[in-house]
């Protein structure tokens, strides 16, 4: 990405085995700290791990059903196109696609998820909501495909990017960049900014905006922490699968956003109700 007299944007990342590092160290200087990091060989337990690959799941699983750009497709059909992209004519993006939607013996392929995605409260039975909250999506793409906005997780989630096949060059900001990536209304978890094309008359301020621009490659898991702005592009054809996440870390912020969610949506339901009300109400004279 070219920024001409704009953010600072720095490779300083840690990056540490996950055997060196260990859950302790992990969890206390990263994860408590709300400070990104790169794990390798977080996953290496998975089968995914050693057969994934675009072919592969052309081959072997060509007619699992995925939705790109709104419109359905099959996986094997969509993986031919993204084989052909190229940084000047990129191939559709399958993002943030629900693995729980194919069948259990892909689901099996990337279990169990790796220990620095862990704890994660969100996985515990005494989580106060009916449906769960945990995602595990999937992405693919090819050259110059890139994720559509500049944002931080719902609900201040953590991120955890898991990297099987291919490079992804990641742009973060730390959340208190926010008065300097423009969200899109108050509260919004979503920037204005056209990252790779800012428009500096509109967003002046992004000029002031320091954070990081590195890569992500096969075996690596990134760690994108609660509130941290990030976004993504495909450098070379691509598999990420990833998981969110809550802990002690981020439990305060996801617990007010995830109330406040709760709240507006009984309002919405009470407006309703009462709109129904009326509008069936018929006088008696």
């Amino acid at each position: 990405m070219t920024f001409c007299k704009g953010p600072v944007l720095t490779d300083g990342i840690d990056r540490h085995g996950w055997a060196e590092i260990g859950s302790a160290r992990y969890y206390r200087e990263y994860v408590l700290a709300l400070k990104p990091v790169i794990i390798r060989g977080g996953f290496d337990h998975w089968p995914a791990r050693r057969k994934w690959n675009l072919h592969f799941l052309r081959d072997h699983y060509k007619d699992l059903p995925v939705t790109v750009g709104g419109s359905p497709r099959k996986l094997g059909e969509f993986i031919e196109e993204v084989l052909a992209s190229t940084k000047d004519r990129p191939a559709p993006y399958l993002h943030n696609h629900p693995m729980e939607l194919w069948p259990a013996e892909v689901q099996a392929e990337i279990s169990p998820m790796p220990d620095c995605t862990r704890p994660n409260w969100l996985e515990s039975r005494w989580f106060p909501s009916r449906k769960p909250l945990t995602y595990i999506e999937a992405y693919i793409g090819g050259p110059g495909a890139k994720f559509p906005v500049l944002h931080y997780d719902g609900l201040h989630t953590h991120a955890f990017l898991m990297q099987i096949e291919g490079v992804k060059e990641y742009v973060a900001f730390p959340p208190d960049a926010e008065r300097f990536v423009y969200p899109q209304n108050p509260g919004s978890n979503v920037s204005q900014i056209d990252i790779e094309n800012p428009d500096y008359d509109r967003y002046p301020l992004f000029r002031h905006a320091d954070g990081f621009r590195f890569e992500l490659y096969p075996g690596e898991t990134l760690f994108v922490p609660a509130g941290w702005w990030h976004t993504a592009r495909i450098l070379a054809p691509s598999i990420t699968v990833s998981i969110n996440g809550v802990n002690a870390a981020n439990w305060k912020t996801f617990f007010g956003d995830f109330y406040r969610s709760k709240l507006n949506a009984c309002r919405s339901k009470a407006r309703a109700g009462f709109k129904r009300l009326l509008m069936s109400y018929k006088p008696l004279f």
